[in-house]
Order: structure tokens, then C-alpha cells, then sequence
């Protein structure tokens, strides 16, 4: 009998809890609309510079960097560049630790922009060997 009263107690304490949302209307103080003009006197041409990336992946998931830049890879040492604003630029995650030397080389950049983007792709045997290149090109705002 006090076994069965103190389960039931517990079972009705323990579904016992609130939870509260609450919703409100807000007002949007930023604006509809922001120009911003930009002439070709407002950008700088700082020059251009070849980048790339060559590896070999097994299985799918196994990949194994050979060269960036056409230079060994460093196993210690990994340098990569976040970029912000690159929703439709077609640089590779893969590409961004070659893009680190080109920030190195134009340091003074404000936007590198990528004007082409070359894949190749070799089968092997359970894997494949890929060599990604890419010419950016450096620019700068005079503003």
C-alpha cells in the first residue's frame, strides 16, 4: 500500500512543470534600402597570382595532400583563409589553405577574386589524384 502510494505521488509530481513562450511584435529600424556607388576609380588593380592544390584520395574519404602551390605539404603547419561574402565564389574549402598565400603576396588586398577555376582529375585504382587551380586576382578600395 505504500509502495503504491508513493509511485503514484511520483508520478504525478514529476509531470508537473510549465513551459512558457512569449511573442511580441517588432519594429525594424534599419533600412530598406542601402546604396552604395562604387566607380572604377574606387578599386585598384593590385595584380594576380596563380594557386593550387594537388592530392590523392582513396575510397572517397581517405585524402592525402601532395603539393599546394607546387610546394610539399607541411604536415605541422596549416595555414587557410576564411572568406566572408563568398556565397557564389567557386573556391573549394580545399583551396582556401592555397588562397593563404595570396593573401601572403598581397597583403594590402581588400578582395581577392577568383577568374577562373581549373579541376583535373586522374583515376587510380580505388581512388583518384585531383589537381585544382586557380588564378586570383587582387584588388584594392581607394575610399
Amino acid at each position: 500500500m505504500f509502495l503504491l502510494a508513493l509511485s503514484s505521488s511520483f508520478l504525478f509530481t514529476s509531470c508537473i512543470g510549465t513551459y512558457t513562450v512569449k511573442s511580441s511584435r517588432t519594429a525594424s529600424f534599419y533600412p530598406d534600402l542601402v546604396r552604395f556607388d562604387l566607380t572604377s576609380d574606387d578599386v585598384e588593380y593590385l595584380g594576380e597570382m596563380d594557386i593550387s592544390v594537388a592530392y590523392r584520395k582513396y575510397l572517397g574519404m581517405f585524402r592525402i595532400f601532395e603539393l599546394i602551390n607546387d610546394e610539399e605539404v607541411s604536415k605541422r603547419t596549416r595555414n587557410s583563409i576564411s572568406l566572408y561574402g563568398d556565397r557564389n565564389l567557386p573556391i573549394d574549402p580545399l583551396l582556401r589553405r592555397a588562397l593563404y598565400d595570396a593573401h601572403v603576396t598581397f597583403p594590402e588586398a581588400d578582395f581577392l577574386i577568383p577568374a577562373y577555376v581549373i579541376n583535373e582529375v586522374e583515376t587510380l585504382f580505388l581512388g583518384r589524384r585531383v589537381r585544382k587551380t586557380a588564378k586570383i586576382r587582387a584588388y584594392k578600395l581607394n575610399i
